[in-house]
């Protein structure tokens, strides 16, 4: 029996050498993490995704526009200047062209703009004209809400990746809400969650460009979610920029 359990001990150490834990706070971009929380995604997902979530390319090619954006060194503009940067560098994406539906939606400087200058009314606003039912407004109000409260006083990236992430589990489980709820909801929260998993944790060699999560950015997907996966990459890219600048 002793022989038996000194080699658990010897193939448990091994496995936990190999699965290297690292911070988000790291150099590195994603990492695997391994928690024993409730939270089972991390175990299996490269973060800051969620592969429960369906919808989660959106957060993924978010990402992939964000960087290229950002290296790019003809930053900022106007709105409509740096809706022409960003839908030049979605044009140029294999994932975006292959994500984006027909017709596809541009980004509306007149809307990005309303965004910027309502954050107060914008949530309400722009769930309120979605085509959500009313169990779907109400609970991605509440989460939008309360998620931007949480950020004002949370820094820690793997809190706020378990916040989203539970918030997601239960929308899956939610047999109140319609597909479109599901699909506006958690391509809203795919984006959230790269988001502001990229805003808290630390650049790679300082040469990330600081990034604030506002409201704006966060309530342009779900306005671009109405449309499409696409639609809400480009939107709450182009706001978040604006709003960064």
């Amino acid at each position: 029996m002793k022989n038996i359990h000194s080699c658990t001990l010897i193939i448990a150490f091994f496995v936990m050498m190999s699965t290297g834990l690292v911070s988000c706070s790291s150099d590195n971009d994603t990492t695997n993490s391994e928690n024993t929380n409730s939270n089972s995604a991390k175990l299996i997902t490269t973060l800051p995704g969620n592969d429960a979530n369906p919808y989660d390319e959106v957060g993924w090619l978010y990402n992939e526009l964000f960087d290229t954006y950002y290296t790019n060194a003809n930053l900022g503009g106007s709105v409509t200047q740096i809706i022409t940067k960003v839908q030049t560098i979605a044009d140029a994406s294999a994932n975006f062209n292959s994500t984006k539906g027909s017709p596809y939606h541009n980004v509306s400087s007149t809307r990005v703009l309303y965004l910027l200058e309502h954050t107060t009314t914008c949530v309400n606003d722009v769930i309120s004209a979605s085509s959500m039912s009313t169990t779907g407004k109400s609970s991605l109000t509440n989460f939008i809400n309360s998620f931007i409260i949480f950020l004002e006083n949370e820094n820690d990236c793997d809190v706020i990746y378990d916040k989203v992430v539970a918030y997601e589990n239960g929308v899956l489980l939610n047999a109140a809400l319609t597909e479109t709820d599901k699909r506006i909801i958690l391509t809203t929260t795919s984006i959230t969650r790269h988001s502001a998993f990229r805003a808290r944790k630390k650049p790679k060699k300082n040469t990330d460009p600081d990034w604030d999560i506002f409201i704006g950015n966060i309530i342009a997907s779900t306005e671009g979610a109405e449309y499409g996966s696409a639609e809400a990459a480009t939107m709450s890219l182009v706001t978040g920029i604006a709003q960064n600048d």
